[in-house]
């Protein structure tokens, strides 16, 4: 039987993938800016050339507007490509205040080349820039590994709270459709039925009224099946009145499966973590017998430390896609109670799902 892993899953920050928000239009700022001081310095070439060519004052604007792209250069190249910053010991700050400080030793260099040289004034500034960036590095080197920590965490909160709207969504709108086109359509019938038989009774048809109103009854019992198994896919009440043992054993008697349950909690979880546990439990039974093909299935809740730990293991063929729809909506379901979900199938099986739940 294989082993679950032990290791949650990593996952990249968003920034990792996609350039932050607003690089499009600093991108168009710095092409402006490139082109208009272009055409600046242009002008004043000409002007220097058909002024008699004496000394090269243009250098006196040059220093100036190259300095200011070089900053806007590189606020660009760290906003549009974030990995160049996001490694350990570096944040966007530090690297920012990295490539300011050359772009002003440089501007520095400039002017004193410009100038006729003599005493190199510009590594007393230099020295400076370097020393606030000494500082500002070993900052961000005691405090780099929590604020790193923090905004991981932020952007996994991100990403799972919004997969559990979506998902709420989408279950919202599969009630509303269930409903539609299952019981609603089911109690119009009845209706009808209803008023026929009525019709019938007046008119002195008794038979005639009789088999409509044992329509109207196997109806009913069809919408009431109905509703039933729509309110079970929204909380089974076993689960409410019972715990989570109970309303997981109940699907274990409901499966075509040989299903062995083993349940090791001393108390009751909070509502919303039985909620998740529950579906997970479904969705891999479901699973189980729909695509894996498994004839038996171990279910195995435990209590360990501060987290509900929850692992499903089948005997089928293996090969479950983890991005799949159904595992994928399980994810969102529990990372947005800041636990984990794991999915070891390789081909052939046996298929493991584990789900890690926070109790504390």
């Amino acid at each position: 039987m294989a082993t679950p892993i032990d290791s949650p899953a990593q996952s990249l920050p968003a920034e990792e993938r996609v350039p932050m928000p607003g690089s499009a239009r600093l991108g168009r700022a710095f092409a402006i800016q490139l082109w208009a001081s272009t055409l600046i310095l242009t002008v004043l070439v000409l002007i220097w050339a058909l002024s008699g060519a004496g000394g090269f004052w243009p250098v006196w604007v040059f220093l100036p507007f190259a300095l200011a792209l070089a900053i806007h250069g590189w606020v660009q190249l760290l906003r549009r490509h974030p990995a160049i910053w996001r490694r350990p010991r570096m944040t966007f700050a530090l690297a920012l205040t990295g490539g300011i400080a050359l772009s002003l030793t440089l501007f520095n260099v400039g002017v004193w080349g410009a100038s006729g040289g003599g005493s190199f004034w510009p590594q007393w500034p230099a020295l400076a820039f370097a020393t606030v960036l000494a500082i500002q590095a070993s900052v961000v080197l005691f405090a780099a590994p929590a604020q790193r920590q923090m905004s991981e965490r932020i952007d996994v909160l991100t990403s799972t709270r919004a997969g559990a709207v979506d998902a709420q969504e989408e279950k919202l709108r599969r009630i509303e459709r269930d409903l539609h086109d299952g019981a609603q359509a089911r109690l119009v019938a009845l209706g009808m039925s209803l008023g026929m038989a009525e019709q019938k009774l007046d008119a002195a048809e008794p038979e005639e009224a009789r088999e409509l109103l044992a329509e109207a009854r196997v109806g009913a019992e069809h919408a009431l099946r109905e509703l039933r198994d729509l309110a079970r896919g929204i909380h089974p009440p076993v689960l409410a009145d019972r715990g989570l043992e109970a309303a997981v054993r109940s699907l274990a008697d409901l499966s075509p499966m040989y299903v062995s349950v083993s349940v090791d909690l001393r108390e009751r979880p909070a509502a919303a973590v039985e909620s998740a546990a529950y579906f997970v439990s479904a969705e891999g039974l479901a699973n189980a017998a729909k695509h894996a093909h498994a004839s038996r299935v171990e279910i195995r809740i435990a209590r360990r430390g501060a987290a509900l730990h929850l692992e499903i293991l089948d005997d089928g063929r293996g090969g479950a896609d983890p991005e799949g729809s159904g595992l994928r909506g399980l994810r969102s379901r529990v990372q947005a109670l800041d636990g984990t979900l794991r999915v070891l199938s390789p081909p052939g099986g046996p298929t493991v799902l584990t789900a890690e739940l926070p109790c504390a």
